[in-house]
């Protein structure tokens, strides 16, 4: 959808140096692909063969011929020892594109990106820096270093207060230069033309599951940190009738291990007929539609894009009661239990099993709110924080 209005055209750069494909990764080529689509000129930079440069590929191959498509490059991964070479030969490449933004998602890419903004600034250059948040502040971080690190950026985005409340209270950041714009979801998810009984239940035929059971879902990476053991051992409380949906595959420097503790525990409790393992789904509406409840194990989430997800197709939602979970949850949006606790998971998901008047009210709570989270709604506060601070020095 390009942007109609006759409102500047901006020079974007995405950078990634992850190999890694997790929400991080996956989010910052989303909204590149976005911003390529409103009409701004946009280039990824990332690591030859990572899968967001594979993943950018297969898109640009996609949108051969349209107006909007993006463009890709690689760039080498920085030697730690030699940042400043790294961030000076960063910055030539900005200055020759000519970039009005680079805009950062992952920390361990801040300290490059700073020195590459620095160098920028005392070359008379444009290029100004975003950062967008996607992960909690571990600790204070108020040294020299941290201020020379902070100070180069001139816009931080948090997608939740707790975020932006955090990085305001634990580092030097100038107040003034941090925002909070919602992570923004495609407008496919809002579709509620699919919302239907007979529709769940052929969601449910085709992802092998009996209309009859009462289906947890769990969507997201198999990731110790993403707690689908929690979940399997809480089934282990419940009736036979209870089914555990899960939705991913192993994270990619963890590969079998934790997989294999999951699988363990399946078979160590006599479940293989109630945990039902499917492969990572592009787009998995379809699996929380199947579900009757979707739950959300991690014990840290610092935004939690499943909840969203979940949210915005009209489920059910229970989380743990930390971190970005519980502030999306609060307002009676959905149901939170403490962490790594299967047994109160258990009790939770007994009580809205047994009381499903419960749910229509929280689900209409939860409409209410992710409506903000609409890509439209979110791009169009980007543009103006963007290009407002863009003409300020034009």
């Amino acid at each position: 959808m390009a942007n109609s209005t006759s409102a500047k055209s901006l020079r974007l750069v995405f950078l990634s140096t992850s190999m890694g494909w997790g929400g991080l990764e996956m989010n910052l080529l989303r909204h590149a692909r976005w911003m390529a689509q409103e009409g701004h000129t946009v280039r990824v930079l990332c690591l030859d063969d990572s899968p967001l440069h594979r993943a950018a590929m297969a898109h640009i191959q996609s949108d051969l011929g349209q107006s909007h498509a993006l463009d890709c490059r690689t760039v080498r991964r920085g030697v730690r020892y030699l940042a400043f070479a790294t961030a000076l030969h960063r910055a030539q490449r900005l200055l020759r594109y000519q970039a009005d933004w680079l805009w950062v998602r992952d920390p361990r890419d801040l300290d490059t990106s700073a020195m590459a903004r620095w160098v920028v600034r005392l070359m008379k250059g444009r290029t100004k820096l975003a950062f967008h948040q996607g992960m909690q502040i571990a600790k204070t971080k108020k040294s020299p270093y941290h201020r020379f690190r902070y100070g180069a950026v001139d816009a931080w985005i948090s997608p939740l207060s707790w975020l932006k409340t955090q990085v305001n209270q634990m580092t030097p950041i100038n107040a003034d230069s941090t925002h909070i714009i919602p992570l923004g979801l495609d407008d496919r998810w809002f579709d509620s033309e699919g919302d239907t009984i007979q529709f769940r239940r052929q969601c449910r035929l085709e992802l092998g599951l009996s209309q009859e059971s009462f289906v947890i879902g769990l969507i997201g990476r198999i990731d110790r940190k993403k707690g689908q053991a929690i979940l399997i051992r809480a089934l282990t409380e419940m009736p036979p009738d209870a089914h555990a949906l899960i939705v991913g595959d192993p994270t990619l420097d963890e590969m079998s291990d934790y997989f294999d503790e999951v699988r363990a525990i399946v078979r160590e409790n006599d479940l293989q007929w109630r945990v039902h393992f499917r492969p990572y789904m592009t787009f998995p509406r379809n699996a929380y539609l199947a579900s009757d409840v979707v739950v959300v194990c991690s014990e840290q989430e610092s935004v939690g894009t499943v909840t969203f997800e979940a949210m915005a197709s009209h489920s059910a939602i229970v989380g743990t009661n930390t971190g970005g979970t519980a502030e999306i949850l609060e307002g009676q949006r959905g149901w939170t239990f403490p962490a790594t606790d299967p047994s109160k998971l258990a009790a939770q998901l007994m009580e809205i099993r047994n009381n499903a008047d419960v749910i229509p009210p929280r689900v209409e709570n939860g409409q209410n709110y992710i409506a903000q989270h609409r890509r439209t709604s979110v791009v169009k506060r980007w543009n103006a924080l963007l290009r407002g601070q863009t003409e300020s020095e034009g």
